[in-house]
Order: C-alpha cells, then sequence, then structure tokens
C-alpha cells in the first residue's frame, strides 16, 4: 500500500511535465507528413526529407518541422545541445564538443563535454576562429 502512496505524486509529475513539453514544443499543433515527433536515429525521421525536418529537442526525440520556417534557426539558436560547430558549443557553455547524430539526415550536432586532459590541451592550441 505504500508503494502506491508514492506511486500516485510520481505519476502527476509525468503527467504534468507532459502537457508541459506538448504546449512548450507545439506537438499536435502542425504536423509534417503526417508526423510531429521523431527519433534523429530513424532514417528518415519525418518520411520526406525534402519536406520536413527533425530538430532534435532530446537526444532520442525532436519534433518535424516544415525547413523554410524560420523556427527552426530560432529552436536551434535557443536550445542549450544542438550545434553546428564546437564552438557553438563553448558560446552556449553546454559543452566543448559538437558530437555529430548519427543519422546523416540530421543537419545538427548534439553538445557534449569531453574532458579529457589531452582534448582540452588540443582546444588551448588552437586559435579561436578555427573552432
Amino acid at each position: 500500500m505504500a508503494y502506491f502512496k508514492h506511486l500516485a505524486p510520481f505519476s502527476a509529475l509525468l503527467v504534468a511535465s507532459f502537457l508541459m513539453m506538448t504546449t512548450m514544443f507545439g506537438m499536435g499543433a502542425a504536423e509534417c507528413n503526417g508526423h510531429s515527433v521523431c527519433s534523429p536515429f530513424e532514417m528518415p525521421p519525418c518520411g520526406d526529407s525534402n519536406v520536413c525536418r527533425c530538430i532534435p529537442w532530446g537526444l532520442f526525440v525532436g519534433q518535424c518541422i516544415y525547413p523554410n520556417s524560420l523556427e527552426v534557426a530560432k529552436k536551434i539558436e535557443e536550445h542549450p545541445n544542438l550545434c553546428q560547430s564546437s564552438g557553438e558549443c563553448m558560446k552556449k557553455g553546454s559543452g566543448n564538443h559538437c558530437a555529430a547524430f548519427p543519422n546523416p539526415e540530421i543537419q545538427y550536432g548534439w553538445c557534449i563535454n569531453n574532458s579529457s586532459d589531452a582534448f582540452n590541451g588540443f582546444l588551448k592550441m588552437m586559435p579561436a576562429q578555427q573552432l
């Protein structure tokens, strides 16, 4: 019985966070090729890649949107972990390396923190304009 006592607040938290995510990212508001949610690891993630792009907002989940919309650039710029270069990760403060997704149709990477001493030493030797 005590198990269910602790399970109820946790399930309420999950439902509240799901509702917050759907309103925050506009899931269900617009679909692209019949897809609204995608995975960056699917090939192709949103059906026809010429019509839709998968913009990750988590490591394994994203949102299908039209590539010509201004929302794409805005979402990538505002997201703390999406990147196109390692320098962008350092500017955002969310890591020191931009790791590419294994799917070649995803044009963005995910900021990670590579804390090896050799890699950090290499970054110190590189001129800032090359990062």
